[in-house]
């Protein structure tokens, strides 16, 4: 499944990107869970997990 979404900014520094709630159900995630952000400079993209700290 594709959807495009935009940057949008939050305060003077941060960016946000909503995720769809599909998304988020098809991965069982949840409000206030723990991500972890990978960069991939090479491959130009941004891989985001769940944390496995809990």
């Amino acid at each position: 499944m594709k959807i495009i979404r935009k940057i949008t900014s939050s305060g003077k520094y941060s960016k946000v990107i909503t995720i769809p709630r599909e998304f988020l159900k098809a991965l069982n995630w949840r409000q206030n869970q723990n991500l972890e952000f990978e960069l991939d400079e090479k491959d130009k993209r941004i891989i985001i997990k769940d944390s496995k700290e809990k």
